[in-house]
């Protein structure tokens, strides 16, 4: 596994997503989830309680029930609806129950919604100070809205954006990673594998894609996954239901994309010429 240090903390730039955890046959994706955690280190773990009403929580923490926890990254997420309510401390206990765990590294509002920014900053800066929560962030954010948060009082300890973005949705390369960048913001790149099974067949299927691969000793799915890590400061979370896909996904993941393959792919997957909303699911 490869880290990236971002404010001090070290982070795998790989790591599982658990949407929809429990949906593929509880015992297999657990058994990839602890082959994942203890053979690969892949021990940056994302889930929020949106998922499956709290269900991918209560199997994640069942996995990491017998694991060292000082290893692992826990990353959760607040409903906007209920930050909206206040009742983020509420939420979080709930969410740290369903874990068993006495702590959350990094604790997200999941999008922006209606929620006032500036009493979401400050009872993220609550739970901070209460030792509920390491760090706080958000996810599907835009530029605008990062800005807009930065603006509040504490808005800059911000600690990460988490976002869509892969090989065939580049969109936030235009302004938005940059932004990240210059603020001190991790990003956090959600479906790296594209966000539906016929997206992620075209790419995995196209002949450029396999080709590429095959000359880098990579899946189609580990070139994917190398694209969206490839500058070693955007880490990102996946889901797989078995040991035998994780291996492959994870191919050589590592080996860097060669100039050449990666002109190739962006003249196909082209970045961003103008500004466009963030894509979201």
């Amino acid at each position: 596994m490869e880290y990236v240090i971002h404010r001090g903390v070290r982070i795998p730039l790989i790591g599982f997503g658990t949407y929809r955890l429990g949906s593929c046959g509880r015992s297999a994706e657990t058994e990839t989830l602890k082959y994942g955690i203890c053979e690969l280190g892949m021990t940056l773990l994302d889930t929020a309680e949106m998922y499956g009403g709290g269900l991918s929580e209560e199997i994640l923490g069942s996995v990491i029930s017998s694991t060292d926890r000082s290893s692992l990254f826990i990353v959760d997420k607040i409903l906007p609806s209920n930050a909206e309510k206040g009742l983020y401390r509420s939420c979080c206990q709930q969410s740290l129950k369903r874990l068993g765990v006495d702590c959350i590294d990094l604790y997200l509002l999941h999008w922006k919604g209606n929620v006032r920014l500036q009493e979401m900053v400050g009872s993220m800066e609550s739970l901070v100070k209460e030792g509920l929560i390491k760090h706080w962030g958000v996810s599907n954010f835009d530029t605008h809205e990062m800005e807009q948060l930065f603006e509040c009082e504490n808005g800059s300890n911000c600690f990460c954006d988490q976002i869509l973005y892969n090989i065939a949705e580049r969109g936030a390369e235009y302004d938005l990673i940059p932004w990240c960048r210059e603020h001190d913001v991790l990003v956090m790149a959600y479906s790296p594998l594209c966000n539906c099974c016929e997206a992620r067949t075209k790419v995995t299927d196209d002949p450029l894609i396999v080709s590429a691969a095959a000359g880098e000793g990579k899946t189609p799915e580990s070139l994917m996954l190398s694209f969206v890590v490839r500058d070693r400061d955007i880490v990102t979370v996946f889901r797989t239901s078995g040991k035998e896909h994780l291996n492959m996904d994870m191919q050589n993941v590592f080996g860097e994309i060669p100039a050449e393959d990666m002109a190739a792919i962006s003249e196909k997957y082209c970045p961003p010429a103008e500004k466009y909303p963030l894509e979201k699911i």
